[in-house]
């Protein structure tokens, strides 16, 4: 069945995705686990592509709780981090909850 989303909803949606971006685009959170965290979210956003890479580099699985996972734990990391703005702290909360309450998917947001 198809619900149609109200223009609040899309816009919220649409500053949720703008974070989200910027979040990925790197710098906040730093970290190991943070770039494979954005590695899996990078491929998750440029599926349904699911070839083996030739690169060498491992293969990625970029099911929906894979990237699920990979979205929450690189947003509760921003919160974390002290050089992340009190203000966009404020935004991610609300995507946080979105997130854990399953009303928003990665697929939505990346």
């Amino acid at each position: 069945m198809y619900v149609a989303m109200s223009e609040d909803i899309r816009t919220a949606i649409d500053e949720h995705r703008r974070l989200v971006q910027r979040i990925l685009a790197g710098g906040i959170p730093k970290g190991k686990d943070f770039d494979a965290c954005r590695a899996v979210l990078a491929r998750y956003s440029n599926q349904p592509s699911a070839a083996a890479s030739d690169s060498g580099e491992p293969e990625i699985d970029c099911d929906e709780e894979v990237a699920f996972s990979a979205l929450f734990t690189l947003l509760q990391g921003a919160l974390a981090d002290p050089f992340f703005g009190i203000d966009e702290t404020q935004q991610v909360v609300p995507i946080l909850k979105a997130l854990a309450r399953g009303n928003i998917v990665a697929k939505e947001l990346v």
